[in-house]
């Protein structure tokens, strides 16, 4: 045989693997679930991220109403017991003689038998009737839906789970109060309003939501993959697409009350935002979640869309402090006035 005859047939070998390796890749990422969890591996290995959220339409959100007062336990009235008669003791012969009228007295007395006691029989009580408490049982909480409009919500910033860190501004219109700035350095979060010159310096445990914490949005998101890659949801790829940050699997889920509830019912958080169509997009080399959509119309939930978009994985900057000028410290200001 040739050498190059030879060089031929082992190149044609090398040919073969190579298309049998590339089919058996591309048959598993041509599995969604596959690619889910992927995904997940990738989520639980992120160290920091940036991330861009905006949101539009209205969400249910459920307001405890306020509780009315319990009603008193009133104890049932008490049956005094009725206690029985006293039994008298009886004899079963006299200790005086009995004479009859007109009957002259034997000149020996006859001699008076002893008596012999009847046992006293004891006495029965009458059952007395315990006191017994109706207790009535406690009201289950009621709930008011409120609609909060979910129009020009948006928030961009840095977050290193690392080293605990995010620097976040945003806002959300239809709650007074959720718009402005926020730094986290744990354990210090440095917060300021639209407009503001000035820092409010609280601990970051304080914070409804921190950003950097274990149960904060980096939960909520795998939360959302946890329920895309379920089989009750019916993931499919949809195909391949262009991102920003490259080309992307493109995974469609339907979400569910039922299979919420049936398999993933410790997932809280994704519950309370109802049914709808979550579409993810995945990247192709390292399998980060680049981008993430969510829609719901259930009529339980609102009617509402919510898009995530991931970039700079495992790469942002460092996050600092503002200046010391730039923040007030709690309780100084009071000591100096």
């Amino acid at each position: 045989m040739s050498r190059r005859k030879s060089l031929s047939i082992a190149a044609a070998g090398i040919l073969t693997i190579v298309a049998l390796v590339s089919g058996c890749t591309s048959a598993t990422l041509e599995d969604p679930h596959k690619i889910l969890d992927n995904a997940t591996t990738s989520l639980k290995g992120l160290q920091s991220v940036h991330f861009k959220l905006d949101s539009g339409g209205q969400f249910l959100y459920g307001v405890e109403a306020a509780p009315t007062a319990a009603p008193t336990a009133t104890p049932a009235p008490t049956d005094s017991p009725s206690p029985s008669p006293a039994s008298t003791p009886t004899s079963s012969g006299s200790a005086r003689p009995s004479t009859s009228p007109g009957t002259s007295p034997s000149a020996t007395p006859t001699p008076t038998p002893t008596p012999t006691p009847t046992p006293t029989p004891t006495p029965t009580p009458s059952p007395t009737s315990s006191a017994s408490v109706s207790l009535s049982p406690t009201p289950t909480p009621v709930y008011t839906s409120v609609p909060i409009s979910l129009d020009g919500t948006t928030a961009e910033g840095d977050i290193d789970f690392a080293n605990k860190t995010a620097h976040v501004i945003g806002g959300l219109p239809g709650l007074s109060g959720l718009s402005g700035e926020l730094i986290v350095v744990s354990p210090y979060a440095y917060t300021r309003p639209y407009g503001a010159t000035t820092y409010s310096m609280v601990g970051s445990s304080t914070l409804t939501v921190d950003p950097t914490a274990a149960s904060g949005p980096l939960f909520i998101v795998s939360q959302m993959v946890a329920v895309a890659n379920d089989p009750g949801s019916g993931a499919v790829l949809v195909g391949m697409e262009q991102e920003p940050s490259g080309t992307c699997y493109h995974i469609r889920a339907t979400v569910t009350q039922s299979a919420l509830s049936s398999n993933l019912s410790s997932l809280q958080t994704v519950q309370a935002l109802g049914g709808g169509q979550l579409d993810l997009w995945i990247t192709q080399g390292d399998f980060q979640l680049e981008h993430l959509e969510f829609r719901t119309t259930d009529p339980s939930a609102g009617a509402a869309v919510v898009r995530l978009v991931l970039s700079n994985w495992n790469s942002i900057g460092q996050i600092s402090a503002p200046p010391a000028d730039q923040f007030e410290i709690p309780g100084l200001q009071s000591i100096g006035a």
